[in-house]
């Protein structure tokens, strides 16, 4: 595959939240739809169980989502703030949390089980990526630009600049194939050494070099399966409009969709 079929495609780094867009990630449920497809999913799974004769309450409350990091740190300001720490950050939910669920008898529990069974997806798509078992093209896509990415003699190169930067600071790398370097493990020394480690990715060519990348091979190899991925796209806007139409049925505020 040659990367050039992909020239001029980027990742999009939010340095800030730690969020990163990617060519493929037009294919996949963002953070918030992914959030508005599974609430839309637990909806009916309680209408289910509430024909069953129960009451449910329903979850609310932010969710979480941990910061891009398959190459390692590359923000200055997260690696300053959380080290070596995946940074987490929020995800607006569409209802307040509850303080408490009512307790589950064995009868409801039971119902809530049957009812997860019988309803399972609702018919909504699984989108993300890394789920186990996945063969989509999408998920093929993105393990072949992978590969491609890990043999590219440019991203080597770098990844080479990057060792022998570290290594010039007493840093070592941990064990195996890793973008992890080993810290004395106070927080403290981990902030001190992530931070030495976006410094040499900078001098090494940029923090954020293997994920242009990767970027572009992606970029690349969805020329070869545009057709299969415009469905894709068709499917996920389908499917997104679908869960906000199950949610304003079910008295979710245009203003939360």
């Amino acid at each position: 595959m040659d990367r050039a079929l992909g020239a001029g495609a980027r990742a999009i780094l939010n340095e800030a939240t730690g969020e990163m867009v990617l060519p493929m990630s037009a294919y996949w449920y963002s953070d918030r739809e992914n959030v508005l497809v599974n609430y839309a999913v637990a909806f009916l799974i309680y209408d289910c169980v509430e024909e069953a004769g129960f009451t449910v309450a329903t979850w609310g409350g932010d969710g979480k989502a941990l910061q891009e990091r398959r190459y390692g740190q590359w923000s200055r300001s997260l690696a300053a703030k959380n080290g070596n720490l995946p940074q987490i950050r929020i995800i607006p939910g569409l209802l307040p949390a509850q303080a408490e669920r009512p307790g589950q008898s064995p009868e409801r529990e039971r119902a809530e089980a049957k009812c997860s069974n019988t309803v399972g997806r609702a018919g909504f798509p699984e989108l993300l990526e890394g789920l186990a078992g996945d063969l989509s093209v999408q998920q093929q896509i993105t393990q072949d630009a992978v590969g491609l990415t890990a043999r590219d003699p440019e991203y080597l190169a770098y990844r080479e600049a990057w060792q022998e930067c570290l290594a010039e600071k007493g840093l070592k790398l941990g064990a195996g194939d890793t973008w992890t370097v080993e810290s004395g493990g106070s927080k403290e020394d981990e902030i001190r050494v992530a931070v030495l480690d976006v410094d040499c990715k900078e001098s090494s060519g940029g923090a954020r070099k293997p994920y242009d990348i990767f970027a572009q091979y992606q970029a690349a190899l969805i020329k070869e399966h545009q057709a299969e991925l415009n469905a894709l796209a068709e499917q996920k806007k389908a499917s997104v409009e679908r869960a906000k139409q199950v949610l304003r049925d079910h008295g979710v505020a245009d203003a939360r969709l």
